[in-house]
């Protein structure tokens, strides 16, 4: 099991290996990130390339990994794990500069299995929400802990550095096609969320977390959207469980479609998630920026190819005509 977490220092001092590569603050966490992360969903450790991926984004410098419970049935998460040992056992890489981010809420495969033994032996998962065959969802504590500790095993960490509610919503999703008041619904969707961080900050005096957050495609959702999540009242929540709260992060679409985060004033004083998340000083994290859904459909905003051999000015001009075209937009 590996020891430590992300620093402020080890995380700055990784930057300034790595000057061709772009960092931000986390947040208010004082932890510096790579604007690039690397996105773990469907990477699994029968993949040689999503090894080798990997291991070179570690190593060029990206160090922010996002992950979560229900990638590839948990096979993400053990293949992080892998890697992550691999480097800072061979003095590669540091621990304490590494951001890792995951996720709990989704039963699926293994987990789904696991949820219909309990439901046949009459000791079912609390406030568990059905969605579809084969596909349940739970932000319950008494989930959130035992996902944890399979989470922290499979990663080999001892501490995560951020752990999400992984699409609550789905809740909201639940109690409307149930027949429930839209009011009711909402009272009882804030009052989960509530006990889940509640228990987040539990597991953050525990030491098995630095800080936590929620990843939701309903962020930037129009107030009328039955399963709209408002940024505000969670902030709100998290400001009345405890003055320090460690709620610190947010994650949700965002491109060339999908555009609400930016656009849309869905928040309080005609504000939009973006304009509160840096009010709070939250972290934010993107999810689908090279791909989108648009009515229906999923389209594709990027196609893989195989890449170019570049001289270094070469690479140098199209950096530059890249910002003098940000300059202009």
């Amino acid at each position: 099991m590996i020891q430590g977490y992300a620093t402020p220092e080890a995380t700055a001092a990784l930057a300034g290996k790595h000057t061709p590569m772009t960092y931000g603050s986390f947040g208010k966490t004082g932890l510096l990130t790579s604007l690039a992360g690397f996105g773990c969903y469907r990477i699994s450790p029968e993949v040689a390339h999503h090894r080798q991926s990997l291991r070179q984004a570690l190593l060029s410098g990206i160090n922010l990994i996002d992950t979560s419970t229900n990638y590839a049935d948990g096979d993400s998460e053990a293949l992080v794990g892998s890697v992550l040992t691999e480097l800072i056992e061979g003095g590669e890489l540091q621990r304490e500069a590494l951001v890792v981010v995951s996720k709990v809420g989704y039963l699926q495969g293994k987990n789904y299995s696991n949820s219909q033994a309990r439901r046949s032996a009459n000791q079912p998962y609390p406030e568990l929400v059905t969605v579809s065959e084969g596909l349940e969802h739970c932000i319950h504590p008494e989930f959130i802990a035992s996902q944890l500790t399979e989470s922290l095993n499979r990663l080999g960490l001892a501490t995560i550095d951020a752990y999400l509610l992984h699409n609550p919503e789905y809740y909201l999703d639940w109690a409307q096609q149930s027949g429930m008041e839209p009011d009711d619904a909402r009272r009882e969707y804030h009052r989960r969320i509530r006990q889940a961080f509640v228990h987040l900050e539990s597991e953050v005096e525990q030491g098995r977390i630095r800080r936590y957050g929620v990843s939701s495609n309903t962020f930037p959702a129009a107030q009328t959207d039955p399963e709209f999540t408002s940024l505000s009242a969670l902030w709100e929540m998290a400001m009345d469980i405890h003055r320090d709260h460690h709620f610190r992060i947010i994650q949700f679409p965002m491109n060339l479609f999908e555009t609400g985060a930016v656009l849309d004033a869905n928040q309080p004083n005609s504000k939009t998630v973006l304009e509160v998340a840096a009010d709070c000083g939250l972290a934010v994290m993107i999810n689908r920026p090279l791909n989108a859904f648009s009515g229906n459909s999923l389209i594709r905003l990027a196609e893989p190819t195989e890449p170019e051999k570049l001289d270094d000015h070469l690479i140098t001009a199209r950096v530059v005509a890249v910002s003098g075209s940000e300059s202009r937009f």
